[in-house]
């Protein structure tokens, strides 16, 4: 959490831009430039850390701000941001956060809370593909898309996942038909339900408990 004179200069010199679903907000390599927060809607991440991708690492959900880190060392773009459903987010050009840090250099602490936030989610994430159970390992992927791995999300209606079978496969490292096979079962089970490129996590509780086994 941060101060509300902090959030209030941010929210003050942001831009609200709108995104249809599939158009992307940058790429991978990209030059620097300012933050975007999702207000509305859903982004998938793309990684390209080593030979391969950029493919499919993330989904970021209201609320995930992106693009400190190319913001506050001016270095490229290290991941690539594309709207999964149409989106509004928060634009905060590069110029304005400069403006930020010049009134209070301390500021960029509150900034950089952003990078230490993704590392979290990264760090988790990496925990969770050291499971040896194939099973578990989709399991906490889900989880960790829908934005309940450890906590529940939104007790007041389902969490829906933009994503497919193959890049559920993807990010839990198995075979696409072993992927299906675990989400079929997780579906007769009343945990999950399936549409075209969509899953809704119905039983949350019910999914983590399966960690615990």
């Amino acid at each position: 959490m941060t101060p509300p004179s902090f959030q209030q200069a941010v929210l003050q010199r942001c831009l609200l831009k709108s995104y249809k679903a599939g158009e992307s907000i940058y790429t991978v390599g990209d030059p620097p430039g300012g933050m975007y927060g999702l207000a509305f809607g859903g982004l998938g991440v793309s990684v390209a850390p080593g030979e391969r991708g950029p493919y499919f690492g993330h989904l970021a959900r209201p609320g995930t701000w992106f693009g400190e880190a190319a913001a506050l060392t001016r270095q490229p773009r290290r991941v690539g941001l594309t709207a999964t459903r149409n989106a509004e987010l928060l634009h905060l050009p590069l110029a304005k956060i400069d403006e930020i840090i010049g009134a209070d250099p301390a500021a960029w602490r509150l900034f950089a809370l952003v990078t230490i936030g993704h590392l979290d989610t990264a760090i988790g994430a990496c925990d969770d593909l050291m499971m040896r159970d194939h099973v578990k390992r989709c399991v906490a992927v889900l989880l960790r898309l829908a934005g309940c791995r450890h906590v529940a999300a939104t007790p007041s209606a389902p969490t829906e996942i933009d994503l497919s079978q193959d890049d559920i496969a993807t990010l839990a490292n198995v075979a696409r038909m072993t992927a299906g096979a675990v989400l079929r079962k997780l579906e007769q089970a009343g945990h999950i339900e399936q549409a075209y490129r969509r899953i809704r996590i119905l039983a949350p509780d019910a999914l983590r408990a399966m960690l615990r086994d």
